[in-house]
C-alpha cells in the first residue's frame, strides 16, 4: 500500500528516477492506497492558494491519472478492523517509548489490516513495521 510520500513524489514535476522505474516491476493489482492517503492528498490540494498549480493539481487528482481513478476499486477504507489495529499500534508504540504519529499509523494500520506493506518514503513513523522504500533501494 502506498503511503501519500510516495503519491506525492510522483506527481513532482521531477519525480525521483527510483520511484518511476519501482511501479514498472509491479502488478498494479498489487497497488493499493489508503482512503486517507486520498483525503492528505486531497487536502493538500485545497491548501494551495487559487492558481495555475493548484487547477493543474485539481485536474490531476479528478483526471485519469488522478488517484480516484488510478486506484478504482483499490483504495483501502480505515473501517473497525483497522481501528482496532490502530489502537494497539497507538498503544504499542508509547509502551516501546515511541510514541507513534496519529495520521501515520491510521495508515499503517489500514495496510496491516489488509495484508499489505507500506512503501514510503518516511519509515520513522512505521518503525517496528513491515515497510519498504523504493526511494532508497
Amino acid at each position: 500500500m502506498l503511503d501519500t510520500n510516495i503519491i506525492s513524489d510522483a506527481i513532482k514535476p521531477l519525480p525521483s528516477p527510483s520511484l518511476i522505474a519501482w511501479p514498472e516491476e509491479q502488478s498494479d493489482e498489487d497497488l493499493y492506497i489508503s482512503s486517507f492517503t486520498v483525503a492528505e492528498v486531497r487536502r493538500g490540494i485545497l491548501m494551495k492558494p487559487a492558481g495555475p498549480k493548484r487547477t493543474a493539481l485539481e485536474t490531476w487528482f479528478s483526471g485519469p491519472a488522478g488517484p480516484l481513478t488510478l486506484f478504482q476499486n483499490r483504495i483501502l477504507p480505515f473501517d473497525d478492523r483497522a481501528a482496532l489495529i490502530w489502537a494497539r499500534l497507538m498503544v504499542d508504540g508509547s509502551v516501546a517509548g515511541r510514541p507513534r504519529n496519529p495520521l501515520d499509523t491510521i495508515i499503517a494500520a489500514i495496510a496491516e489490516a489488509n495484508g499489505c506493506v507500506v512503501v514510503t518514503d518516511n519509515r520513522k513513523p512505521f518503525v517496528g513495521l513491515n515497510t519498504i522504500s523504493p526511494l532508497r533501494s
